[in-house]
């Protein structure tokens, strides 16, 4: 759990002021002791929204309960400060021209959202996840890479039935997912494209993956939701990437993701990693979702507490977070990954 460590330090040296309720806080020794021992610092960012979906930015650390396998945990530190964004814009390039043009419009509004301190990288994907922009802090390096990605649509894809051979063993791979200028061309704008959306989101995550502590990882995908049985990562295989990396997902579903059918694969990241998912029927609504989720990931409860380690395990647990407040929706990672090997 490197990665929580690290964040855990940087929060807890802005905490330095105020004291937990109830007790003292500990000094940098102290903290630096225990993360030398077998205790684990866990971090959980909650959003909270009410009935209109509207962000809730008024309880206090006493209105959370936060458990782990069902056990309640005390909670150590608690914040409400914003924190810089590290983001990946994650584009579906097979949506159908509809659903093309609407999203070509309104990203300019997702780059508008974004702070003077966030940085953020441009990927796109169908059968094979490709990166339009490298990490920048400079908004309009990001409007002009949207700019190229629109200009780029409708050229061909490679033949869904050369998938299985040929292609997936060209190019530089990011854990064997073909990434980067050397990939196959894969920027139509047809609804039979193939799309692998389990390997777009590791290749997102893997992006995420060494960036600077203090930060909130986040992805926000835009994808009609639909994925080919031609991925090289599994589910389990992305979501644990996904849950060891504190990174979460946050996905505005266009296209036939607009209509829902129970659970969707986009709904099931964003649940698991404690993100979000939009369903937008309208252009308006598709602006207002951009703008939505930008805040979202932003603005949220960050709630530490502390648990034993398991060196060498590779241990799920289950956290659940309740807020004591009536006809509020509460919003957090189902859970992580203890003692899995530092890198």
């Amino acid at each position: 759990m490197r990665r929580q460590r690290a964040i855990a330090l940087a929060l807890l040296a802005t905490l330095t002021a105020v004291g937990p309720a109830g007790g003292q806080m500990d000094t940098g020794a102290d903290i630096r002791y225990r993360l030398r021992t077998s205790v684990e610092l866990v971090l959980v960012p909650v959003t909270v929204k009410d009935r209109d979906g509207n962000l809730v930015t008024d309880l206090a650390r006493e209105d959370f309960t936060l458990l782990e396998n069902g056990e309640p945990q005390p909670i150590r530190h608690f914040s409400t400060d914003p924190f810089p964004l590290s983001a990946v814009v994650l584009v579906d390039r097979g949506l159908d021209r509809t659903a093309e043009e609407a999203v070509q419009s309104t990203l300019p509004l997702l780059a508008s959202s974004l702070a003077p301190g966030d940085e953020f990288t441009l990927l796109s994907f169908d059968a094979y996840p490709r990166t339009v922009l490298g990490f920048t802090s400079d908004p309009e390096a990001l409007r002009h890479a949207l700019a190229k990605l629109k200009k780029s649509a409708g050229e061909p894809t490679p033949a869904a039935a050369s998938l299985a051979t040929g292609p997936m063993s060209a190019g530089p791979r990011v854990n064997a997912v073909p990434v980067g200028p050397g990939a196959p061309n894969s920027t139509a704008a047809s609804p039979r494209a193939v799309k692998c959306l389990h390997d777009a989101l590791y290749a997102a995550g893997m992006a995420l993956r060494d960036r600077e502590a203090g930060r909130r990882r986040v992805i926000f995908l835009l994808s009609d939701g639909r994925n080919s049985r031609l991925n090289v990562r599994t589910a389990e295989e992305t979501r644990a990437l996904l849950l060891s990396e504190d990174i979460s997902v946050y996905a505005v579903g266009v296209g036939e993701a607009r209509y829902p059918r129970g659970s969707s694969l986009l709904a099931d990241y964003a649940r698991a990693t404690g993100g979000d998912v939009y369903a937008p029927a309208s252009r308006t609504a598709l602006e207002q979702a951009h703008k939505r989720v930008a805040e979202q990931a932003r603005y949220q409860y960050t709630l530490v507490y502390t648990a034993r380690a398991a060196p060498g395990s590779r241990e799920f647990r289950r956290i659940e977070v309740k807020v004591r407040r009536a006809g509020v929706q509460v919003q957090a990672r189902q859970g992580y990954y203890a003692g899995l090997p530092e890198h």
